[in-house]
């Protein structure tokens, strides 16, 4: 009797310590499971790594051009101030201009390039900053995950930074400014013999530019067109109180100090209204006439 006893206890103490082995085992296998989860970096981690370092090249490379091409703008000016005023012949402007023009040229293309790539990656990095999103979601609904581990390896805000850093440098170039390289571009591109393959690459790059540049246009114009209609009703209503105040002058309701003092106020109003009505009918004419011009360059090349 005792030794089945004996038997039955040692039967027992042997499961009890298999099970105890086993959940030991099971334990350690999940720590060493969590602890590598933990060193390891989310792959969206890496990927703002890459992005990142794909957007310090392209900006730079705007940049550096983006300020090339306003310094040789600046040289362009001055040789036509040489040539006009007589400082230099016509054959050496002409040296001169050939040798700006080709580095403007340059620069422009890579300009162009620069921003096409950067476009693309403000466009990668708002898509895995919506997916970040979800998996940020994702990991607070699960109540177990590491809070060290959410808040050191997820980079909640860097795909924002990345788009404003985008944003900032390419607003350097005013869309104004832009609408003039492309003009001159193709001014270039046109007189200056080139493979068929860049041509039409360099066409395609500006007819984007100039398309998605005429849409932002219309609207701008669109806010300008309304102003200058307000301002014009503002200038009528002014006209109409100086005819009041000659009415009201000229039946001796008002003195003449009265009269000037009035009367110089209201005109005062009224050229301030009409030089900025000018100016942004000019401004708008300028515009308009900027891209006609690179529409019509891109048709005649």
């Amino acid at each position: 009797m005792r030794s089945l006893i004996n038997f039955l206890f040692r039967r027992n103490t042997k499961g009890r310590r298999r099970r105890e082995d086993s959940y030991k085992q099971r334990h350690l296998e999940d720590f060493q499971s969590y602890t590598q989860e933990k060193q390891q970096s989310p792959s969206w981690s890496s990927s703002t790594k890459q992005i990142e370092s794909e957007v310090d090249d392209q900006l730079k490379i705007f940049q550096l051009h983006v300020k090339e091409v306003k310094e040789t703008s600046l040289r362009l000016e001055e040789l036509s101030k040489m040539l006009k005023s007589g400082e230099i012949t016509e054959n050496i402007y002409k040296l001169l201009l050939e040798e700006l023009s080709s580095n403007l040229s340059l620069s422009i293309k890579q300009i162009f390039e620069a921003r096409e790539a950067l476009e693309v990656l403000k466009a990668k990095a708002k898509i895995e900053w919506a997916k970040e999103k979800i998996g940020i979601g994702q990991l607070k609904e699960d109540q177990s995950e590491d809070l060290y581990y959410r808040e050191i390896y997820l980079p909640r805000y860097r795909w924002q930074e990345i788009i404003d850093r985008i944003d900032k440098a390419l607003s350097t170039l005013t869309f104004e400014e832009e609408l003039s390289l492309i003009e001159r571009y193709l001014s270039i591109i046109r007189e200056k013999p080139s493979p068929s393959k860049e041509i039409e690459r360099a066409k395609m790059i500006c007819q984007q530019r100039l398309s998605i540049i005429s849409d932002k246009w219309a609207s701008i114009r669109r806010d300008n067109v309304r102003r200058i209609m307000d301002l014009e009703l503002q200038a009528s209503q002014i006209r109409d109180d100086i005819k009041e105040v000659e009415v009201r002058f000229a039946v001796g309701e008002i003195d003449r100090k009265i009269y000037e003092s009035r009367i110089s106020a209201l005109q005062s109003s009224l050229k301030k209204i009409e030089k900025e009505v000018l100016e942004i009918r000019n401004y708008i004419d300028n515009i308009d006439l900027k891209i006609f011009r690179s529409s019509e360059l891109l048709r005649e090349i």
